[in-house]
């Protein structure tokens, strides 16, 4: 019988494979959990937070902006919208601070682009009254 077991891991952008995992622990509402090879079948929903994966001796570290974790037969899918990973716990910390970085600035973006249509019809507004007045 095999002795690990492989997952998929699913985002909007992409799916990746991870082989030969022999432990994966993550967090969910409930505290840490952790999966060997041939764990019973699982569902639960994952915080946002830094999950491990022992592979062939090796931890490698994932971080997940939330998601949906499921193990059945011997296969881990997890489904999340974003997630970075690295064998480095202080390259993935720097990854995510950069990450953070990014979506904060989208986030600006966005809220600007908001505004300026909102005043952009304001505008639109006043000017149709003064039309109609």
């Amino acid at each position: 019988m095999k002795s690990t077991f492989d997952a998929t891991i699913i985002t909007p952008q992409a799916i990746k494979t991870v082989e030969n995992i022999s432990f994966f622990r993550a967090e969910d509402k409930s505290g840490s959990f952790g999966i060997l090879p041939r764990h019973t079948a699982f569902l639960t929903v994952l915080e946002s937070a830094i999950a491990i994966a022992v592979i062939e001796n090796i931890e490698y570290y994932y971080a997940f902006n939330a998601g949906i974790l499921s193990f059945k037969n011997n296969h881990l899918k997890i489904m999340t919208q974003e997630f970075v990973e690295s064998d480095d716990l202080n390259t993935l910390l720097d990854s995510i601070r950069y990450s953070f970085k990014v979506q904060e600035e989208k986030e600006r973006l966005f809220s600007d682009n908001i505004e300026n249509l909102q005043k952009a019809f304001i505008k639109k507004l006043i000017e149709m009254e003064r039309d109609i007045g």
